[in-house]
């Protein structure tokens, strides 16, 4: 193989510009990326809930056992 990483990454971030400039390009893409970023920012602050509502193990304990005595 003759492309070094570096070349491979940047023509990768080439084309990653190139794309974006596309799509920036076209009516309400934008708009629409202004909308998703707001949402992914509320989104992410839910995270901490997530977490702390997931279901946690639960564990029986007691101070005494069942075996009789004589």
């Amino acid at each position: 193989m003759t492309d070094k990483p570096d070349s491979r990454s940047s023509k990768r971030a080439e084309q990653h510009g190139a794309m974006l400039n596309e799509a920036l390009r076209r009516p309400g893409v934008r708009e629409v990326m202004r909308v998703y970023g707001a949402w992914d920012q509320a989104d992410r602050g839910l995270e901490t809930h997530r977490i702390a509502s997931q279901s946690a193990e639960h564990f029986t304990t007691t101070d005494h056992t069942n075996a009789r005595t004589r």
